[in-house]
């Protein structure tokens, strides 16, 4: 998911707004000033009290766990709250890390009995480790483990469950010279590596998040972007099948940046959503076809989304049978508000886009998964204090909704 300071640098970059004043241009992929104010009913998922960031939602045990980090307790520590087959609270948070680091940017997925979380420890040093566990409410967590090998540092990674019995996950790593690559392993859930990691792409200072997902076959994909002998990041894509992977980048050397893609594989079909400034601002563009066409195509093939007065960015996917729910943030109004869409195995729209959040804080970085009929989302809710985000008086919580 994308890190919340980077977000918070997109806010302070974006353009003054208007509020709701602004008009909307007739030829809008997307009029943000045409679609319902509040889609549904919102649940508060954390109960910090100060700051809960870096939302991840995953389905499980037939209902749903949502991982953030929280700076409650003075320290950022990763937390998880698991949610009823309703949608409501089911049970109290449990803090998964108890240590000296600022734990940040956890991503969870569940496997056949407990859940896999990753995330990344900053030390007083600065140094970065990424690492990963295996949690469950009877057991408490089980093991954890460190992704760094000697002293080389480690930062955003991603994990996937397959077939409840694997998990892979991926992540940043920095030589020694300095040089950042993209790498991968396989893990089962005894927490025993299966093979050693491989290089999956090279990587850059601005590659901020990865995201991944696999197919009925097992064969392992991972989205990211990178400025790499390029004018501006564009968008890369690595198949992991065996030790075998497959490296293409996504979108041609424009000169203007592709940014944060996020990835959804549904029975041989694939999505993929990111946004771009080819336009001279940021818009969401999302891709629909198939696993087997992942290459140069995307771009070629990938639809506009938006065209808003605001930003656009932050947008995440999910498949739920042959529809396609995209969920994205847009600063049209002033603070950044999240909306979803739903769309046809083509790309074609399937629906109104609409408008999920309608408040005066910042509402930022949904996570999407596909629920019963429709859609899970969740998201943190971010009030900035007097002097800005930065300012120790900010405060965040993490909602949820669902959408059908």
């Amino acid at each position: 998911m994308l890190a919340i300071d980077r977000l918070v640098s997109l806010c302070r970059r974006a353009r003054p707004k208007r509020g709701g004043t602004i008009a909307c241009a007739a030829a809008c992929a997307i009029a943000v000033c045409a679609v319902p104010a509040v889609l549904a009913e919102h649940l508060q998922v954390s109960d910090s009290g100060f700051g809960a960031y870096e939302v991840s939602l995953a389905p499980w045990a037939e209902g749903l766990v949502v991982a953030w980090y929280d700076t409650r307790d003075g320290n950022a520590e990763i937390y998880v709250r698991q949610l009823d087959a309703q949608g409501r609270h089911k049970g109290s948070e449990h803090r998964i890390t108890h240590d000296p680091e600022q734990s940040y940017e956890a991503d969870i997925d569940a496997a056949s009995d407990g859940l896999a979380i990753a995330w990344y420890d900053k030390d007083v040093d600065g140094r970065l480790n990424a690492r990963l566990a295996f949690w469950s409410p009877e057991d408490g967590l089980r093991w954890q483990r460190s992704l760094s090998i000697g002293e080389r540092a480690t930062r955003n990674p991603v994990v996937r469950a397959h077939a409840g019995e694997r998990i892979f996950v991926a992540w940043i790593e920095q030589a020694e010279d300095g040089r950042e690559t993209v790498r991968g392993a396989w893990w089962r859930t005894d927490g025993e590596m299966l093979e050693a990691p491989a290089e999956l792409g090279p990587a850059g200072a601005t590659t901020w998040n990865l995201n991944a997902a696999i197919d009925s076959d097992g064969v392992a994909y991972v989205v990211y972007d990178a400025l790499v002998d390029t004018d501006a990041e564009e968008l890369y894509l690595a198949r992991v099948e065996g030790r075998d992977v497959r490296l293409a980048r996504l979108t041609h050397d424009d000169g203007h940046r592709s940014k944060y893609p996020d990835l959804a594989l549904s029975n041989g079909r694939a999505a993929i959503t990111w946004f771009d400034e080819r336009d001279g601002r940021r818009e969401v563009y999302l891709y629909a076809g198939t696993s087997s066409e992942l290459g140069e195509a995307v771009e070629a093939r990938a639809r506009r989304i938006t065209e808003t007065p605001g930003a656009s960015i932050g947008a995440y996917v999910a498949w739920n049978g042959d529809r396609i729910g995209l969920a994205w943030c847009d600063d049209s109004f002033g603070a950044y508000d999240v909306y979803f869409g739903t769309f046809g195995a083509h790309g074609e729209r399937a629906g109104e886009v609409r408008r999920v959040t309608e408040t005066p804080e910042h509402a930022l970085i949904p996570s999407i998964r596909a629920w019963n009929d429709g859609f899970a989302l969740a998201w943190n809710e971010v009030a900035p204090g007097p002097s800005g985000m930065d300012d120790p008086a900010t405060r965040s919580e993490v909602r949820f909704a669902v959408i059908e």
